[in-house]
């Protein structure tokens, strides 16, 4: 231990897939030779041995500290970890595998509308002899959202696959499972109650004695947490070019930043522009700003007699500090 960082990814399906298009946004492409190697490596990271397993052997390999790192879904982390405290979650927004963990009854239960519904149902089921039956592959989530909303009469139904036809088929009365758009649900006459009992999405999971014990694995976890998290900042920005005619640089500075909320995340960067062949006077104005924003910067840069205009998006966006990086360390030192 200590040589190297182990980093665990999804094996195959759509999480793999997210994964290794997430990493190559960062900067961090993942090498594999073919489907079925189960090893890979990241050439930007090379002290890294990357491997390939079931997301749900990674949260469980990240918690017992056989592997420093690991990216799996949410939903399994909050489902596996138990009482693990070593197992940290570093990032829990990567941007991909976004689901819902949900309860879904037959759509002709016409009478349960929310959970309260539920709380009344299993009360009435109880009385007449039997349980209110649930299907899910999440007993630990579903045991402390029972216990939350007060379904105290159930049963759990273990499903590892095709959850949602568990009522159909009839054993079961109602399910818990992840659902993207819902469709599936429906296509099984099958409608959600209540909000969703957990949001989740691919999330980066370290164990922390192992981090600490392996000053090559923090070394690379931070050069990895640099990129994401300029990678995720610079999401919701673009850059904003343009030629602006004017008396001066501070005179086209002055009139820029009359709108403050477009002058950009610490103001407008301003150059000469050198003349080729033309009269000079203009000046070329650089700015980062939100990209919900950017019609009205090309607005406010017309109205100035702006031309040229580029609009381009921001690969990174680095502050002073990672900030990621300087919570796990803060916790790695905090509980040393």
């Amino acid at each position: 231990m200590g040589s190297t960082l182990r980093f665990a990814i999804p094996s195959k399906g759509s999480l793999y897939d997210g994964t290794a298009a997430f990493l190559e946004s960062c900067g961090l492409r993942v090498s594999r030779p073919n489907p079925r190697r189960y090893t890979a490596r990241i050439r930007a990271l090379p002290s890294a041995d990357v491997v390939l397993h079931r997301p749900a052997d990674i949260v469980d390999k990240v918690a017992d500290g056989e592997l420093e790192l690991g990216i799996s879904g949410l939903d399994l982390v909050e489902e596996l970890r138990g009482d693990r405290d070593d197992l940290l979650v570093l990032l829990d927004d990567l941007g991909f595998g976004v689901a819902e963990l949900v309860i879904a009854v037959p759509d002709t239960w016409i009478d349960v509308t929310s959970w309260d519904d539920l709380a009344d149902l299993s009360v009435e089921m109880h009385a007449r002899g039997r349980p209110l039956r649930i299907a899910t592959k999440y007993q630990m989530l579903v045991r402390r959202f029972c216990a939350r909303v007060g379904i105290s009469y159930f049963r759990i139904i273990d499903s590892e696959g095709a959850t949602e036809a568990a009522p159909g088929l009839g054993y079961a009365d109602i399910i818990a499972d992840i659902t993207e758009t819902g469709t599936t649900l429906r296509d099984n006459q099958l409608k959600i109650v209540g909000e969703p009992l957990l949001r989740s999405q691919a999330c980066l999971i370290a164990h922390r004695g192992a981090l600490r014990a392996s000053p090559v694995a923090r070394d690379a976890v931070r050069q990895m947490l640099e990129l994401m998290e300029a990678r995720r900042r610079a999401r919701h920005f673009v850059q904003v070019t343009a030629n602006i005619a004017g008396d001066s640089l501070e005179a086209v500075g002055r009139r820029f930043t009359a709108r403050r909320e477009l002058a950009g995340v610490q103001g407008p960067t301003i150059a000469p522009i050198w003349p080729a062949g033309g009269a000079g006077g203009w000046y070329m104005v650089t700015v980062v700003v939100p990209e919900e924003r950017t019609l009205e910067v090309v607005r406010h840069v017309r109205a100035l007699g702006g031309d040229g205009i580029a609009v381009v998006p921001v690969q990174y966006l680095f502050g002073a500090a990672s900030t990621t990086f300087e919570h796990v360390r803060q916790m790695l030192d905090d509980d040393a």
